[in-house]
């Protein structure tokens, strides 16, 4: 009987960091980040005119910047919620004019699930606040309201850092344009492809 006891508490003291292994949770808490990547903003110039014609426009930047953020991991199902801010180069060459991109920033969620025990595949949705300039003539500089949406893959490398590939988009509505064409609109659209990397606590 003796020889059993002793066996079985062996076996359960070889067992225990299996389980605690199993049991770990491999993204919660808080977090901070940097990111990396890239941006097409695309807008679309509409004039006021009869019939009225619209011209489109597209141009490519890097992006770069940072993140904060928190998850909450229940068994498989992971929550969260995230602050970004962003800068970018580049701009968005029309013939009156250009459109220069400034700084955005997120607010956002997520909520995702483990396909393997280190792999979260997640979903993302929330606020964005983008800053964008006429310029070539000069024009005015205006922050804008929109929405984000995406999706990703964040993996855990070690205990404390994880990395993640990530697709956005965004819409920041329609800004009249009165001195441009016939009280001409222009709206804008983003297109993001971005990587990062989180140090977590």
């Amino acid at each position: 009987m003796s020889r059993f006891i002793f066996a079985a508490l062996a076996a359960a003291t070889i067992a225990a960091p299996a389980l605690a292994a199993d049991d770990e949770k491999t993204f919660n808490g808080p977090f901070v980040g940097v990111q990396l990547g890239w941006q097409q903003d695309r807008q679309s110039l509409t004039t006021g005119t009869v019939p009225p014609v619209t011209t489109r426009a597209k141009g490519d930047g890097l992006a770069y910047g940072g993140q904060i953020g928190y998850d909450f991991q229940v068994g498989k199902a992971v929550l969260g919620v995230e602050t970004s801010l962003t800068g970018r180069t580049g701009r968005t060459d029309f013939t009156a004019f250009d459109v220069e991109q400034g700084r955005t920033i997120n607010v956002s969620g997520r909520a995702g699930w483990l396909i393997t025990p280190r792999g979260l595949l997640y979903a993302r949705g929330g606020y964005s606040n983008a800053r964008f300039s006429i310029t070539n003539p000069a024009g005015p500089a205006e922050n804008r309201d929109g929405y984000l949406v995406g999706a990703g893959y964040e993996h855990k490398l070690g205990r404390n850092v994880s990395a993640r590939i990530e697709y956005n988009y965004a819409d920041y509505g329609n800004d009249r344009l009165p001195g441009i064409g016939s009280g001409s609109t222009l709206n804008y659209h983003r297109h993001a492809v971005m990587t990062g990397v989180n140090f977590r606590f």
